[in-house]
């Protein structure tokens, strides 16, 4: 038995695909596409950062 998705899981396929297509149109146009890498720790830091500079 199949059940059908959630809205949530509906927009986070799309994200996927969109991503997904993205990559391959850079590919076929000869862009190259790398995703930025960062870990847990200076992803905190960065939103540390951006909190005190914007204030939130």
């Amino acid at each position: 038995m199949t059940s059908k998705l959630t809205e949530k899981q509906k927009a986070t396929l799309w994200q996927q695909r969109r991503a997904a297509s993205y990559q391959a149109s850079c590919r076929l146009a000869g862009y190259s596409y790398s995703e930025a890498l960062i870990d847990a720790e200076h992803a905190e830091e960065r939103l540390e950062s951006l909190r005190r500079q914007y204030g939130g």
